[in-house]
């Protein structure tokens, strides 16, 4: 490419390498930059092994902008459907896409930043409130299910199941890091035989002061996590259904890193994880720094 083609292309590399990804050595340099039809990023080279790379950032590939495809995951995420979503991007932009863009964008970002998620140590209390929702895919009744911390609302773990039933509550058990220290469901009686399997005591007396089922025309400190099953519930409620299991899948997850890292909660009057006690420092576009941060940049 000509230096008169090179005009007006934006620099969009805001990060250094600290070394050569293929020998780990510090002794790298610039050399040159890499192109595509909207930018160029900065190209390194090792002088050691005499590699060439281009930092990932998580953008790989793309040729959208990225402020543009970060736009596409935050109207989304806040309730427009994917056809709505690429025609505002239509009215309101120069640059053109697509529904199926989005979704492509959609499933990218969840297989990368929910692995991402789950490295966190979040300082939570470990009162946990568990609860399921029924969603549907294909035309049948799929569930969600998710345990919740009462102090800090963030979202412990998460699982997609076809059945509502024992082996899923357990599989769902299995997914959190730190067992309770109480530990509130409702009357399913899967729950009793996961807690069981996998956080029991040696006698059921002993579990009882761990594990409390809740009747909810009783007892209403399940609202906890019934609140955010709300939540979900009017985001999946517009989208008619899921077309797969895979997909539906994705979405919640990426869904609940939504919920966690980004979208305020008014009752403590942060978002979760800040609640406890992580700051990622995600100011102005979320969403763009916490990409880069599940790709170890800053």
């Amino acid at each position: 490419m000509n230096k008169q083609s090179n005009k007006g292309y934006k620099n969009i590399s805001y990060h250094k390498p600290k070394e050569c990804p293929y020998c780990k050595n510090k002794n790298i340099v610039k050399f040159g930059y890499r192109y595509n039809c909207t930018k160029k990023k900065q190209r390194w080279k090792c002088k050691d092994c005499f590699k060439l790379w281009v930092i990932e950032d998580g953008f790989w590939k793309m040729k959208k902008t990225r402020e543009l495809i970060t736009q596409c995951l935050n109207l989304y995420m806040n309730g427009m459907s994917l056809r709505k979503v690429a025609r505002h991007i239509n009215q309101f932009s120069e640059v053109k896409t697509t529904y199926r863009s989005v979704h492509n964008w959609l499933m990218k970002y969840s297989f990368m930043l929910n692995p991402f998620s789950q490295t966190i140590d979040y300082d939570l209390s470990r009162v946990y409130h568990v609860d399921e929702i029924f969603v549907k895919c294909k035309g049948e009744q799929h569930y969600f299910w998710d345990i919740i911390d009462r102090d800090t609302r963030v979202l412990v773990a998460n699982h997609y199941s076809t059945k509502r039933d024992g082996r899923s509550a357990r599989t769902l058990f299995l997914k959190v890091k730190n067992p309770p220290m109480r530990l509130f469901s409702d009357g399913l009686q899967g729950y009793r035989k996961a807690f069981r399997k996998v956080w029991g005591q040696k006698t059921r007396r002993q579990d009882r002061l761990i594990y409390t089922r809740l009747k909810q025309s009783q007892d209403r400190r399940n609202n906890i996590v019934e609140r955010i099953q709300g939540t979900i519930r009017e985001r999946v409620k517009v989208m008619r259904g899921f077309k797969a299991i895979w997909s539906a899948k994705a979405f919640l997850e990426l869904f609940a890193v939504y919920y966690n890292f980004l979208r305020y909660h008014e009752g403590i009057d942060s978002t979760p994880i800040e609640k406890a006690g992580i700051n990622l420092n995600l100011e102005g576009n979320q969403w763009l720094n916490l990409i880069y941060r599940s790709k170890g940049i800053f």
